[in-house]
């Protein structure tokens, strides 16, 4: 018998379209192609606006995108859930989810009118005006997101992709249009956001009524089943989402434009720091769920040692580049920037390692748990959010978050002894350590 030789091998086992390895390298390389592509923007629209336009772009373009993950809540979820527990029922889902998406999406456009002018009061009334048209695009973002998780659902994993990917890569075309062509506002930087997302969403439709087929007349016998599915896990996701948005929701009424300009690229730069954790996430929780306890947790420990030593040497970069690269990318009004993104990349350091430590209580089907810290957590951040932003501004908005960050990371080190009954993991290496990555290469 011929050999076959290792490249072919790992090409037979891992790029073959119908392993499930290729789905999982083709999200993880979209996801962080992704992550590039929004620094990239943040880079442009910074550039256009300067901080106090790039602070009104921020709170106009959170309320779509928001109202749309609210609306989406629960839903998402449900639909790759029963499209792929009863796939010959996959049209009458589809054409059913497309309905509640299609309602919650007009309640969300309705709350978020009342809600904006409360919440934008600073504001000049134009702005406030514009934020609240511009709100009709909750119905793009959230049919969008429908999509994608109905690609998932149907198996069409490269469709999903290419739907969590159009969006984003048609912004970044778009603002270079934008600044070929026509005037620097923060209004043509929003439109230019919106109106790919109507463009993204018309390449997708196509692809979605041949592979998916919604049936809307047919799905009226799935509507209880989605609805009620969608209920039931709406808190999971609403909370993770209020969670997301918590500092712009406090933010945006307490801070001038020009602060708001300055917190926002600073977030948004930081989040280099996430290139990892798709990649990170997307391995560890499949291959924790099939081990036992004590081999989840050698896994989980050797795994945090590795990221830590990377996170520290990876922050201690951008700690020490942070401010010229704030000038070269942004411009030099943005080094003013540098103390709160210090902060915040402390904060997303924190953010992976706790997403590691949580996958032990996930693969352990304690999915509860995980809610638990993260509805204390969101509690904790909030109040911290109210206390130190009116008095330190930004600053004080990021290091709220990383405090909080810290509180979540040591609440889940801590259950893993007293709910897990694990020893806590040690959180420097040793010679082990290298062995289990030498005997993982080979």
């Amino acid at each position: 018998m011929t050999a076959i030789p290792i490249p072919q091998r790992i090409k037979c086992l891992v790029l073959r379209p119908d392993r499930p390895l290729f789905a999982l390298f083709q999200s993880v390389g979209t996801q962080a192609l992704i992550t590039v592509i929004n620094i990239l923007t943040g880079v442009i629209s910074a550039r256009m606006l300067g901080p106090d336009g790039r602070g009104i772009f921020a709170a106009v373009s959170t309320w779509p995108q928001f109202f749309a993950t609210l609306a989406m809540a629960g839903l998402n979820s449900a639909v790759v859930y029963h499209m792929k527990k009863t796939p010959e029922h996959g049209s009458e889902i589809a054409g059913a989810a497309l309905t509640l998406c299609l309602a919650a999406s007009g309640i969300a456009v309705a709350v978020g009118a009342a809600l904006v002018p409360q919440l934008m009061g600073q504001y000049p009334p134009a702005v406030i005006v514009f934020a609240q048209v511009c709100l009709v695009s909750v119905f793009i973002n959230s049919v969008q997101v429908l999509i994608k998780q109905s690609f998932a659902g149907a198996g069409q994993f490269a469709r999903c992709n290419l739907a969590n990917f159009l969006p984003q890569f048609l912004y970044l075309v778009a603002l270079v249009l934008v600044l070929a062509f026509a005037p620097i506002t923060p209004e043509n930087a929003v439109l230019a956001l919106l109106g790919s997302g109507v463009v993204a969403l018309f390449a997708a439709l196509p692809g979605y009524v041949r592979w998916v087929r919604p049936h809307l007349t047919g799905g009226l016998g799935e509507l209880p089943k989605l609805l009620s599915y969608s209920t039931r896990a709406w808190p999971i996701d609403g909370v993770f989402t209020i969670a997301t948005y918590t500092d712009r929701l406090v933010l945006i009424p307490l801070l001038t434009p020009r602060e708001l300009g300055m917190y926002a690229v600073a977030f948004s730069f930081s989040r280099i720091v996430l290139l990892t954790q798709p990649a990170i996430l997307s391995v560890m929780f499949p291959h924790m769920s099939g081990c036992s306890a004590s081999q989840r947790a050698r896994v989980h420990d050797h795994a945090l040692r590795f990221l830590l030593v990377a996170l520290v040497g990876g922050c201690a970069v951008l700690w020490l580049t942070g401010a010229p690269v704030l000038s070269w990318a942004y411009g030099r009004e943005f080094v003013a920037a540098n103390g709160i993104f210090r902060l915040l990349i402390i904060e997303a350091s924190l953010s992976i390692l706790s997403q590691v430590t949580a996958q032990l209580f996930l693969a352990d089907d304690r999915p509860g748990f995980v809610s638990m810290i993260q509805i204390t957590v969101l509690g904790s951040s909030l109040a911290l959010l109210l206390a130190l932003v009116p008095r330190y501004g930004a600053l004080g908005a990021a290091l709220s978050l990383a405090i909080a960050g810290l509180l979540r990371w040591m609440l889940f080190l801590g259950a893993t002894k007293l709910i897990l009954h694990a020893p806590l993991p040690r959180l420097y290496l040793v010679r082990d350590d290298l062995r289990y990555l030498k005997g993982l290469l080979k």
